[in-house]
């Protein structure tokens, strides 16, 4: 008899640990599809940068990230543009365009030297600064040894992580990038993520909830069967 009764205890905690990991899914603790990466990719014309876009040697003090697929984009090492302010004209301008499906949640890492303002624009953009658009995070014009003191500079520890929650629909990140000091080396860098956080559970989910649902159910009928034998035995000894 002790061994059907832990026997049932048993077959009990599975049905629901089975009921249990259905239900993030369908409380929407579970992403239903898609993660899209965003990254600076170093090389000509990525990243639809306004003003030539090659190779660049960074600075030994940048931020340059070991084994990953995003990297310092500039103009090239061999021409540093002149200084500006971050009131004035951007040095440059990188427009990166992504489409949601649904409504996501990630972040965005960026960084810069000297510094930039990263903005969000509604659409495809391609042109122009992004002032037209939501403002992120803004330039920092003070400057520490190498670039900006703070996020957003080239340094680890001064990238800004920007949080992103943002419903379905095509967008373009805009960065306008400054050149506090002239001559010297330029560029930006970003990297991040975008998933979908739909509430809409997988059909595993369904599966599995199904299933714990049933085997709690079979496992209440099986006790409330146990029990009337031995409620009458105890009744005829009485």
């Amino acid at each position: 008899m002790k061994l059907m009764t832990k026997f049932n205890s048993i077959r009990l905690g599975l049905f629901v640990s089975v009921l249990l990991a259905g239900l993030p899914a369908y409380f929407g603790g579970i992403a239903s599809a898609g993660t899209i990466d965003i990254y600076s990719t170093p090389g000509t014309g990525s990243n639809n940068i306004t003003g030539a876009n090659t190779s660049v040697v960074p600075d030994p003090s940048w931020a340059v990230p070991a084994n990953s697929n995003y990297g310092w984009i500039s103009y090239s090492a061999t021409a540093e543009p002149a200084a500006t302010t971050i009131t004035g004209t951007p040095t440059a301008t990188f427009y990166e365009t992504f489409t949601l499906t649904g409504a996501s949640m990630g972040y965005l890492d960026v960084w810069a030297d000297d510094t930039a303002g990263v903005w969000l624009d509604d659409g495809t953009v391609a042109a122009g600064n992004g002032s037209s658009g939501t403002l992120l995070e803004a330039p920092n014009a003070t400057l520490g040894t190498h670039c900006a003191d703070s996020p957003i500079g080239c340094t680890p520890g001064n990238d800004a992580v920007i949080p992103l929650s943002l419903s379905a629909g095509t967008y373009t990140f805009v960065i306008d990038a400054y050149q506090l000091v002239g001559d010297t080396p330029f560029g930006v860098m970003f990297d991040g993520a975008l998933t979908n956080c739909s509430q809409a559970p997988e059909p595993a989910s369904y599966l599995l909830m199904g299933l714990g649902l049933i085997g709690l159910s079979l496992g209440a009928r099986a006790r409330r069967s146990a029990r009337g034998p031995l409620a009458l035995q105890t009744v005829a000894k009485k």
